[in-house]
């Protein structure tokens, strides 16, 4: 019995290693770059800006035409 614990004891103690030096530390974790940080920030700007843009445009153009179909229904039309 005393051959089992011993045994089990050393297993545990194998495992318990390999979790400690398989674990993530904070010292591991790689630092962003301004390069990188450049990217990011400006491709999110980029994605949330564009859909903006565009979108007033094609707002003004259909306002536009919006009017100037109100124009030929009422000569009236101020």
């Amino acid at each position: 019995m005393a051959d089992v614990d011993s045994a089990a004891s050393k297993v545990a103690d194998v495992i318990v290693e390999a979790l400690n030096a398989s674990a993530p530390t904070n010292s591991t974790k790689v630092p962003a770059t301004p390069e990188g940080m450049a990217v990011a920030y400006g491709s999110l700007v980029i994605m949330a800006l564009l859909p903006i843009f565009f979108g007033a445009f094609r707002s003004v153009k259909h306002h536009k035409e919006q009017t100037e179909s109100y124009k030929v229904l009422d000569p009236d039309f101020n």
